[in-house]
């Protein structure tokens, strides 16, 4: 049985860009949710505490099945 995933040891962790546009969390004071917002990409995600991040660089990719494709990071640069 193996003990390691495949592809192990995988990427080397980093941290996302330092320039933020917006941090946020949920409306109730029992969420131990946050999240950070940059370039109209949510950068990290963290649970359960805020220094604990989970997630990296969600973004939302849109395209058809022939020619249309759009990121939001390069769609949304100023």
């Amino acid at each position: 049985m193996a003990t390691e995933a495949f592809g192990a040891p995988g990427t080397a962790p980093r941290w996302t860009r330092s320039t933020k546009d917006g941090i946020g969390t949920a409306y109730s004071t029992s969420s131990r949710l946050w999240f950070t917002l940059s370039e109209g990409v949510v950068n990290e995600v963290y649970f359960p505490a805020v220094d604990r991040p989970q997630l990296r660089d969600i973004q939302f990719l849109v395209a058809d099945e022939q020619s249309f494709f759009q990121e939001e990071r390069r769609s949304l640069i100023t």
